[in-house]
């Protein structure tokens, strides 16, 4: 079939759109308007204007996090790459399936490029030092080589973060190439002789213990009936809250921090990891768990854990092992039976917590009190989050979303926008600390401008709190942790947002409930000293 010649940049935008992309967030600039020239002759691509690159790469995550499909970010040459480039190493370190498209200066200075607008020595050099999908195209042809296989790999299961730089003269040139249907891919299976071996692990094994975490999402319903099955317990990452219902008798939550569910991994005499590397900043206590029983790990990344050596590797997509072996594991009463349930478990965490921890508890309680089962909440890296991570109740997957690996600062607001921009319907959060907010903040312009209901909860501590708190138990003088806060609530007004301070748990909540009828963002600025003296 022959196809009408047309700019590269219309052909990429239509390339998007073939594989799914509906939605793209950016700023247009003088270097990438051949982009905006597709996005107009492609009026069903959505195009979203964000107030910095940065928010077009966390807005982007967001939206991808949600839905679990990918999301665009069109970004300009040199500081459009270095701005983006936070919210794509945050994307990198939580496998979230990021597009982000770039222009570069034009190919003649390419590698010398001093003098030109926006000029940098090596722009694909810059996002390669974090992600390991990038190229550079000098031709139509290598752009849709590299996104069909960046698409290939995401039908198989491998989400993560992709980076395209087209040189500005080649985004001009005009090609002829057609749009074609994407091949058909799917997850990488294991083997029955790997299931085989799994299930005589777990058949053989008298105290199973199950770590799940993002990549265990689509496995939800065979991984519940598997930890039945075998009478085990299960312990989530931050990624991973949801897997089961927070109530459920296995479910001992996100407490890998903590040593009560330290100790009980260590008394496992097997352990089953699905979908996580069991990363530092899933443990935060150390960078490694102590096993004494053997480790089975299920992970589509084929990289080995050199902190954490396994007796049997499955690298293969988790929703097929564990339906696999759910067929592979008569039920049994064992371990949990005989231990008790997880609820006791988590008792003697919650008995231990001090009382300012207490107080973040309140908070997450007055919150969750006022959301639907359903609410997405974004968090940032805040005191409240962490807390969050072990505490915020969700009965399903895919509710609650941290910026685990990477941990920047200024990733709630943009991302609940995201997501808010993927659902019209459901309730969506944003969860920050008051200095944090402030590194996006201009994002309120942006929901403004979308006129949906977004509540952003600022928890205004006036510090740097976990930092000072850290710097205290250090015995280091707490220097550079307070610094003078904005009125939020006027500068919500300012942007045309709401505004509401509250001091208490009952004024939170019903503080949320009214933002999540107004049909535009609300600011909540909660005042962290007041509702600690209740």
């Amino acid at each position: 079939m022959s196809v009408s010649a047309r700019p590269l940049g219309c052909y990429l935008t239509e390339l998007l759109a073939a594989h799914g992309i509906d939605t793209v967030f950016g700023i247009p600039g003088v270097h990438n308007l051949e982009l905006y020239r597709g996005l107009d002759r492609h009026r069903h691509l959505r195009h979203v204007l964000v107030r910095h690159e940065q928010g077009a790469g966390f807005a982007a995550d967001g939206y991808a996090r949600s839905t679990g499909r990918a999301a665009a970010a069109f970004v300009i040459s040199g500081p459009g790459v270095s701005n983006v480039l936070t919210a794509a190493l945050q994307a990198a370190s939580d496998s979230v399936p990021l597009i982000i498209i770039a222009s570069t200066p034009v190919r003649r200075s390419l590698g010398r490029s001093f003098g030109m607008l926006h000029e940098v020595r090596d722009q694909q050099a810059i996002m390669a030092a974090g992600l390991d999908l990038t190229a550079t195209a000098y031709s139509a042809i290598e752009a849709r080589d590299f996104l069909q296989a960046v698409f290939a790999e995401y039908r198989a299961g491998r989400t993560r973060p992709a980076y395209l730089g087209v040189p500005l003269d080649v985004l001009a040139e005009l090609t002829d190439l057609p749009i074609e249907t994407p091949a058909s891919s799917s997850p990488a299976q294991a083997s029955a002789s790997q299931i085989d071996q799994a299930a005589a692990l777990l058949n053989a094994a008298a105290r199973p213990l199950f770590i799940a975490g993002g990549g265990a999402r689509a496995a939800a319903t065979a991984l519940r009936e598997l930890i039945e099955a075998t009478d085990a317990y299960l312990v989530t990452t931050a990624a991973g809250k949801g897997l089961l219902p927070e109530a459920h008798a296995a479910n001992l939550g996100c407490s890998l921090p903590y040593a009560p569910t330290q100790q009980r991994i260590a008394e496992a005499d097997v352990i089953v990891a699905v979908g996580t590397g069991l990363s530092e900043t899933d443990l935060y206590t150390g960078d490694r768990l102590t096993f004494t029983g053997q480790l089975i790990r299920v992970d589509l990344d084929p990289r080995p854990d050199e902190r954490h050596p396994a007796v049997l590797s499955v690298c293969a997509d988790a929703a097929s092992v564990i339906t696999g072996l759910v067929s592979r594991c008569p039920p049994r009463r064992g371990w949990r039976s005989a231990a008790g349930s997880a609820s006791q478990l988590r008792g003697i965490i919650d008995a231990a917590l001090d009382a300012p921890t207490r107080c973040l508890r309140e908070g997450l309680d007055a919150i969750r009190a006022a959301l639907p089962t359903d609410a997405l909440v974004f968090s940032d890296m805040t005191q409240i989050a962490y807390l969050g991570n072990y505490a915020f109740a969700c009965d399903q997957p895919r509710l609650w979303h941290h910026p685990s690996g990477y941990g920047t600062l200024g990733y709630a607001l943009p991302a609940a926008l995201g997501a808010r921009v993927a659902h019209a319907d459901r309730a969506i959060v944003a969860l920050a600390g008051d200095y944090g907010v402030q590194f996006t903040l201009q994002e309120l312009g942006t929901a403004v401008e979308l006129g949906r209901s977004l509540p952003i909860i600022v928890w205004n501590n006036s510090a740097l709190g976990q930092i000072r708190d850290d710097m205290i138990a250090s015995g280091i003088a707490p220097i550079g942790v307070v610094g003078h806060n904005p009125d939020f609530v006027a500068l919500a007004e300012a942007w045309g947002a709401r505004g509401e301070r509250v001091g208490d748990a009952a004024r939170l909540t019903a503080a949320l409930r009214t933002a999540l009828q107004h049909p535009g963002p609300t600011l909540i600025e909660v005042n962290a000293a007041q509702f600690a003296l209740g």
